[in-house]
């Protein structure tokens, strides 16, 4: 197949229609052109040809990716994910995923430390729940253990709760309505497990807020 004619295509960025035998065929990019060094009148056979289309997924499925990174940190499995979400296959997804590993645009390590101190940062959150979090975000089990062992003491733990349950107290008081105490207790402590804390905390917590 003869490369007839190389057309730009009007936009932001720079794209050309390929036209194959007079009829038109594919867009790359810029990049995936000059890569190839085609030029008008090269002659592509189709095991060539299915190389120019891989390369050009693989470029489009990076800028989807890096646009994503810039807002914010991602881990790799966010970015296969969203990839995946965009209509690339998960072997393209993931080989865009190792690439940016390996450029350390994306580092699950350094990831996991920036969301558990966010999150700290927004309200007071148990290991146990950001331990789940971050298994959902598809940090590896040892790493997530790493991470919380080294950011969470189980002194700030117990300060954590402890904000957390007289944040809840106040907003209970708010209330009109009689609650005994024993009802307060149960309340209090299943708010304090849902947070993510362990149940030896809750508990303490529990008798710390409530039996004053």
């Amino acid at each position: 197949m003869i490369i007839t004619k190389i057309k730009r295509i009007r936009g932001r960025r720079p794209r050309y229609s390929i036209h194959l035998d007079d009829e038109p065929a594919l867009e790359l990019s810029d990049w995936t052109i000059g890569r190839y060094g085609l030029r008008t009148g090269d002659d592509l056979d189709l095991r060539t040809l299915d190389k120019i289309k891989s390369t050009e997924t693989e470029t489009r499925a990076k800028n989807v990716a890096i646009n994503y990174l810039s807002y914010r940190q991602r881990s790799s499995k966010e970015i296969i994910d969203h990839l995946k979400k965009k209509g690339f296959s998960p072997e393209c997804a993931g080989d865009v995923a190792r690439q940016l590993e390996s450029m350390n645009m994306v580092n699950d390590l350094e990831f996991a430390r920036a969301f558990v101190r966010d999150r700290l940062k927004r309200k007071p959150t148990g290991s146990m729940l950001l331990r789940t979090q971050l298994l959902a975000k598809g940090i590896a089990s040892s790493m997530a253990e790493m991470v919380l062992s080294e950011l969470i003491s189980p002194q700030l733990q117990q300060r954590s709760a402890l904000q957390a349950a007289q944040r809840k107290i106040q907003l209970a008081h708010t209330s009109r309505k009689e609650v005994d105490q024993e009802k307060r207790k149960k309340r209090l402590l299943d708010f304090l497990l849902r947070r993510g804390f362990s149940y030896e905390i809750a508990l303490k917590t529990v008798h710390t807020t409530l039996d004053r």
